[in-house]
């Protein structure tokens, strides 16, 4: 697969797919689409996908994926969904992704993460969508999310940072 060099759409979802992500899909220059939730895949995110420069959705939900959200996502400038709910993903929420303007959609509910939300993510003027709820995280939410439309916020039992 990984010698698909015109490939923009991989939507592998729900096939029950086990083991990593395969790292030869790092070689995907042009895709634009990566869906592999809804399956079995274990290991970490791999921080090769901050390379996949012309990126616009990720899913990666509803799999078993460990570790840290790697802060080289933050580097997928054309991102406009990312989706990694429903995993075992752990640590603090990277401050890189609010550095994702064009980002609508956010899922990172259902992990371990933990720490603050970070204020950077307040900077995502485009957000729309923002589901946080299933982790453990602490602190204030940023003043600036109270304007994503559709999220889960008020789950989180978590004051707003002006209040």
């Amino acid at each position: 697969m990984g010698n698909l060099a015109n490939l923009r759409i991989l939507d592998l979802g729900s096939n029950r797919l086990t083991g990593e992500i395969p790292p030869e899909l790092g070689n995907l220059a042009n895709l634009r689409q990566l869906g592999l939730g809804g399956n079995e895949l274990t290991s970490v995110i791999p921080v090769w996908l901050g390379n996949l420069a012309d990126l616009r959705q990720l899913g990666l939900w509803g799999n078993q994926l460990t570790g840290v959200i790697p802060p080289e996502l933050g580097n997928l400038a054309n991102l406009q969904g990312m989706s990694l709910s429903d995993n075992q993903l752990t640590g603090a929420i990277p401050a890189e992704l609010g550095s994702l303007a064009n980002l609508e959609l956010l899922y990172l509910s259902d992990n371990q993460l933990t720490g603050e939300i970070p204020a950077e993510l307040g900077n995502l003027a485009n957000l729309w969508w923002l589901f946080l709820s299933g982790n453990q995280l602490t602190g204030c939410i940023p003043a600036a999310l109270r304007n994503v439309q559709l999220n889960d916020l008020a789950d989180l039992l978590l004051p707003y940072c002006d209040e």
